[in-house]
């Protein structure tokens, strides 16, 4: 099942590296996701990390000053047990300014 959201993307990690013979090789967005506050326990936001396929995926946003907004088109699939949502493509919606050079 594929949907697209609008959300605020406020970091990024990739991960590409062999352990213990077994070749890894990730990148993982950081997004704000409402806290549910239906029982008046919770407020705000917290950060939710989201696979977004290969360490390649990471130079296409890498340059950008975080947090922006996005529109991401997003997957949910299943084991059969577990439910899991991975990011197929990340949208940068704002003219986003690139990172100031160091």
């Amino acid at each position: 099942m594929q949907f697209t959201s609008k959300v605020k993307i406020t970091g990024a990690k990739r991960f590409k590296d062999t352990v213990e013979g077994v070749l890894y090789d990730s990148t993982k967005i950081y997004v704000d996701v409402p806290l549910n506050d239906q029982n008046g326990n919770a407020v705000g936001c917290a950060t939710n990390e989201i696979q977004w396929g290969n360490s390649d995926n990471f130079a296409k946003i890498a340059g950008l000053t975080f947090p922006f907004p996005a529109e991401v088109t997003m997957e949910m699939v299943t084991n059969g047990k577990t439910n899991k949502t991975v990011v197929l493509e990340v949208k940068p919606l704002a003219p986003i300014p690139a990172k100031p050079a160091a």
